[in-house]
């Protein structure tokens, strides 16, 4: 067994250096203090497992904060720990990161340099200090942190070669799950201009009236059925001919088109160490559902009924941090929802095919919808299954759907299996990681150590 010391992050901050920060509280930096472009604010909201994720709802705020508080930018290396709420979650500061700013619900650690602090963070990632950082934080409804908890944490530190070998194993493989991101990123990005292109634009029937033949990446087929100009309609203008295409959601349930419901309300008491992963809002965060989940056990998973997942449902997030749109893939693999997600099921894909469906939830068609109908209680947004109903869908030709889902089939495809891949990498990196730590792998030599 390799040697190793056992310490706690105040320990090490008191010998080696470093500190400890609270962001500013709220009569430091004022809400009214946002603006919508500049450095981007880091509170509970962006810390992920293991690195930092902006969205939608960041706030921001300019040069005139920065200077006033430059104590609270963060550099490249630190960690960052939720405040409250996720306290399990801890994210590192990647170089095009450096310089974002600390908010009030986030504590940033500053290690010295006698220390890796890829390392650290990757220590921090265990589900044994995960498991700790939940029993020891304070709160009993809303669990929260602080510097002193923080101080307390246990780290094990080898030698800081070791620290270093130890960190670029591990960050080979999150690069390359970076990297999967990223393409699947730029992939979504191109199905959704095709949806916009087709089904908001109408390009291909402006292209048609224009006299063109065929169009881009459409087929004969799907290019055949389309009209050659536009008509009015309530909802504005559209292919003409398809001026009824609009539905009442309502509409398409019934006719056993389409099936929306909400999720299963699970006790605490059902979840296990195997079953089906139960998805909350939390584990849809991006176009494939593969975040971490707790297990639901068997008999929960047969009394949830038909709040399981079919492949290719979309589940829409729809209280608390909603407009998340998630696809269930073959690879994501039987999920029971929670009652924050919705679940919207193409029924019968001769008349909505369910590509069709994915990309039109992703669309700025769907999210006007919600965001005109979004309430608020107890502090959580939502979106009523009722007002869901109550939305208006286009459902064009199926042979035009069908085209569609061709063109766009391979990159959802293509994403899926970049999230699969990326899911057994991060499998590979946590199998990895309490062996290298322990000294039990030895990763100077690559084999494993003896004791």
């Amino acid at each position: 067994m390799l040697d190793r010391r056992t310490t706690t992050l105040g320990e090490l901050i008191d010998s080696d250096g470093g500190d400890i920060k609270t962001g500013p509280f709220g009569t430091k930096l004022k809400a009214a203090e946002y603006t919508p472009t500049g450095v981007p604010v880091i509170s509970v909201g962006e810390v992920g497992y293991g690195r930092l994720r902006l969205h939608a709802k960041t706030p921001r705020v300019d040069a005139s904060v920065t200077n006033r508080m430059p104590e609270y930018l963060l550099r490249h290396g630190d960690i960052v720990f939720g405040r409250k709420g996720a306290v399990d979650r801890v994210a590192r500061v990647h170089i095009e990161q450096d310089g974002w700013f600390l908010g009030s619900d986030g504590i940033r650690v500053r290690l010295p340099s006698s220390c890796d602090s890829a390392f650290i963070a990757y220590q921090l990632l265990v589900p044994s200090h995960r498991d700790w950082m939940i029993q020891h934080a304070a709160g009993s409804t809303m669990p929260s942190l602080n510097e002193g908890i923080i101080r307390r944490i246990p780290i094990v530190l080898p030698s800081l070669d070791e620290q270093r070998a130890i960190a670029h194993v591990l960050g080979s493989l999150d690069d390359k799950i970076e990297q999967n991101r990223r393409t699947a990123s730029k992939l979504e990005g191109l199905a959704r201009a095709v949806f916009k292109a087709w089904f908001v634009d109408f390009e291909p029937v402006k292209a048609k009236a224009a006299g063109a033949t065929a169009f881009p990446g459409m087929s004969s087929e799907a290019f055949a059925a389309l009209p050659v100009r536009l008509a009015n309609s309530d909802s504005g203008p559209v292919p003409e001919g398809w001026e009824n295409c609009w539905h009442r959601v309502s509409e398409l349930e019934r006719a056993r088109t389409l099936l929306i419901g909400d999720g299963y309300r699970a006790k605490r008491s059902e979840l296990a160490e195997t079953g089906a992963p139960f998805i909350r809002a939390g584990n849809v965060n991006g176009s494939i559902i593969t975040d971490r989940a707790e297990l639901l056990g068997q008999p929960a998973i047969e009394r949830a009924g038909v709040k399981r997942s079919q492949v290719w449902d979309t589940v829409f997030t729809s209280k608390g941090t909603v407009g998340r749109i998630g696809l269930v893939t073959p690879i994501t693999g039987d999920v029971v929802y929670a009652p924050q997600v919705c679940f919207w099921r193409a029924l019968n894909h001769e008349i909505i095919t369910p590509f069709f469906l994915y990309l039109w939830m992703k669309s700025e068609l769907f999210k006007g919808q919600w965001m005109s109908v979004k309430g608020q209680t107890d502090m959580a947004d939502f979106v009523s299954l009722s007002d869901q109903r109550a939305m208006t869908m286009l459902v064009p030709p199926p042979r035009v759907q069908r085209g569609f889902d061709n063109v766009v089939r391979p990159m959802v495809q293509l994403i899926a299996a970049l999230a699969a891949e990326s899911a057994r990498l991060a499998t590979l990196r946590e199998y990895l990681l309490p062996g290298l730590l322990s000294g039990r792998f030895d990763v100077r030599h690559g084999e494993r150590s003896g004791g």
